[in-house]
């Protein structure tokens, strides 16, 4: 089934907003180590975020983005110690696995 033109809709403007903020970034001479993520925050504001591109440091540029005036309203570089990120359920062990001392599937 194709998909509903309110998800073509959405991704056309998640891909122009973060068009925009890249086009932001390279305006005020920052760059970007990869292609960034927007997430809809709510109607018609986006907040964007980039990778830098010192390896491993963690830094990302996050912009707050108004789609109908079509301008960053916020900017900001923060700081994510991988280190200090919660560990995902799904990588750990199950109760029921022989590493944790479970006795498996019975």
């Amino acid at each position: 089934m194709p998909p509903s033109s309110q998800s073509v809709q959405e991704e056309l403007g998640e891909r122009n907003v973060v068009d925009a903020g890249a086009e932001y970034a390279r305006q005020n001479g920052m760059v970007l180590a990869e292609a960034g993520q927007a997430v809809r925050i709510r109607p018609n504001y986006w907040r964007i975020r980039f990778a830098l591109p010192e390896e491993g440091s963690g830094k990302f540029l996050e912009l707050d983005f108004d789609e109908l005036a079509q301008r960053v309203t916020r900017e900001r570089v923060i700081d994510i110690n991988p280190s200090l990120l919660p560990i995902p359920r799904t990588s750990l062990p199950s109760e029921s696995s022989p590493a944790t001392g479970g006795s498996g599937p019975q």
